[in-house]
C-alpha cells in the first residue's frame, strides 16, 4: 500500500520547491516561475516534459536565449485565453512577466490523507486578472486535482478564459485519444500527418510526430488520455464541458505538437528548429474554460484533474473516475466463464466482479485481488457465474468495503 502524504520544501538550484508525494506519484510546485507544477511522476517514471536547459534556473532577462523565448520550463501552468496579437482582448504571451513566469504567493495545507498547495499570481494590469490555483493530491490515489480561479482585480470589465497548459513527454512516443465531434489544425505550415477522426468511435486520435502543429478539438466528453505504450502508462485529464459556451478557437481542447517545421504568426514565418528547445519531443495539452465576462471583483473557476495509471493496452477507449479502459470488460460464456479486459486504475483498491440478475440483485461477488495505479490490471480469469446472471460489473472497494465506483460493466444477455 502507498505511503502517507508527504510535503517537503527545499531548493533545486535557484528554485524554491514544494514537493508532494504519496508513494504512488510525486510532483513539485515552483512558485517563482509562474507557480508551475513540475516533475509529475508515476513511481519513478517521469510524465511531464522538462526543459533540462532551464531546470533549476531563475528568471532572467537575457535576449537571444531561452529565457527570452517564452521561458518554456515544461511542466504545467495556467494562462488567460484567448492568445493573440490583434487587440487588447487577446493575451500576447508567452513570455509574460506576471502570469506565465512571475512569482506566485503560496501556502500549503497538509494532513495524513491529503496535501494542497494554494497559489496566487500578482495582479496583471494587461489582462486585469489575478490567477489562483489549488493543487491537491490524496493518499492512495494517482489523481491530482486543480481548482483554478480567475478574478478581475482591475478597474475595467474584462472577458477571458482560464487556460490550463500541460506539457507531456513524448520522447518514447505518445498517442492521444479524445472523444470529439471534430478537429481542425490552427497552426503549422504543413498539414499534420498523424491525426485523424474515427467516426465510428467518435474520437480524435493524435500520434506524436516530429512536426510542429496545433490542433483545436471539439471535445464531446470531459476527458482525454495520453498513452505512452513504450513505458506502459496513461495520463488521463478530466475537465467540465459547458454546452453552448463560447471557447477560444471555438474548442475546449487544443494540442500543440513540438517538432521541426514552420508556422506563420502575424505574417512572420517561425522556424522551430531555430528556437532553443523548439523541437524537444513533447505535446502541449491545453484545456480551456469558457470565455467569461467579469466585472471588477468578479471571478470564475475551472476544475481539472490529472490521473495516472500503468496500463498494457494499444488504445484508451474510455476514462471514468475509477480508471482508464484499454480493452473493455468481456465475458465469454461457458462453464466456467472467461473474464477478460485491460485497465489502469487511479486508486489503490480491492477489485471485485459483481454479477446481477434481471432484477438487478447481486447474485455473485468474486474477489479479483488488490489493484494499484502502479501496476497494470489485465484480466484473464475463469469464473463460475451463478445461473441467472445477465450483467457483470467491475467494482473498486476500499478497506471498509465502501465503493470507489464502477470501473467497467458488461451485459451478457
Amino acid at each position: 500500500m502507498s505511503q502517507l502524504m508527504q510535503l517537503n520544501t527545499g531548493y533545486n538550484g535557484d528554485w524554491f520547491t514544494l514537493t508532494i508525494s504519496n508513494g504512488i506519484l510525486s510532483f513539485s510546485v515552483v512558485p517563482s516561475i509562474g507557480g508551475r507544477m513540475m516533475d509529475l511522476r508515476l513511481g519513478k517514471t517521469p510524465v511531464f516534459y522538462v526543459n533540462s536547459r532551464l531546470y533549476g534556473k531563475a528568471n532572467r532577462e537575457s535576449p537571444g536565449t531561452e529565457f527570452s523565448l517564452g521561458r518554456n520550463y515544461g511542466g504545467s501552468k495556467v494562462w488567460p485565453g484567448p492568445q493573440g496579437w490583434t487587440s487588447e482582448s487577446e493575451w500576447p504571451g508567452p513570455p509574460d512577466p506576471v502570469i506565465d513566469c512571475g512569482t506566485y504567493e503560496w501556502r500549503a495545507e497538509t494532513s495524513r490523507q491529503a496535501a494542497t498547495v494554494h497559489l496566487a499570481s500578482a495582479h496583471d494590469e494587461y489582462t486585469g486578472l489575478t490567477m489562483r490555483r489549488a493543487i491537491r493530491a490524496s493518499g492512495g490515489s494517482s489523481s491530482v486535482e486543480v481548482l483554478h480561479e480567475m478574478e478581475n482585480t482591475g478597474r475595467r470589465p474584462v472577458r477571458w478564459s482560464i487556460w490550463q497548459v500541460t506539457q507531456v513527454d513524448a520522447e518514447q512516443g505518445l498517442e492521444i485519444f479524445a472523444p470529439a465531434s471534430d478537429f481542425r489544425q490552427t497552426f503549422g505550415d504543413k498539414p499534420y500527418p498523424a491525426v485523424g477522426m474515427d467516426a465510428n468511435k467518435r474520437r480524435v486520435q493524435i500520434r506524436y510526430e516530429d512536426q510542429v502543429a496545433k490542433l483545436a478539438v471539439k471535445a464531446s466528453e470531459g476527458w482525454f488520455a495520453s498513452l505512452d505504450r513504450v513505458r506502459g502508462f496513461v495520463l488521463a485529464e478530466t475537465f467540465p464541458l459547458m454546452p453552448n459556451a463560447s471557447y477560444p478557437d471555438d474548442a475546449p481542447l487544443a494540442f500543440w505538437i513540438s517538432g521541426h517545421g514552420t508556422f506563420t504568426l502575424h505574417g512572420d514565418q517561425v522556424d522551430m528548429g531555430a528556437t532553443p528547445g523548439g523541437c524537444d519531443p513533447h505535446v502541449e495539452t491545453e484545456i480551456m474554460g469558457p470565455l467569461t465576462d467579469l466585472r471588477p471583483r468578479e471571478s470564475t473557476t475551472l476544475r481539472t484533474a490529472w490521473h495516472l495509471a500503468a496500463i498494457d493496452a494499444a488504445e484508451i477507449v474510455s476514462v471514468n473516475s475509477c480508471g482508464a479502459i484499454g480493452v473493455p470488460l468481456a465475458i465469454e460464456e461457458g462453464s466456467p466463464a472467461r473474464v477478460t479486459g485491460s485497465f489502469g486504475v487511479f486508486v489503490e483498491a480491492n477489485l471485485c466482479l459483481l454479477s446481477y440478475d434481471r432484477a438487478s440483485q447481486i447474485i455473485g461477488n468474486f474477489d479479483l485481488g488488490n489493484v494499484s495505479p502502479s501496476v497494470a490490471v489485465t484480466l484473464d480469469n475463469k469464473i463460475s457465474l451463478p445461473t441467472g446472471t445477465v450483467r457483470c460489473s467491475l467494482v473498486l472497494f476500499d478497506r471498509e468495503q465502501k465503493q470507489f465506483g464502477v470501473l467497467d460493466r458488461v451485459h451478457i444477455c
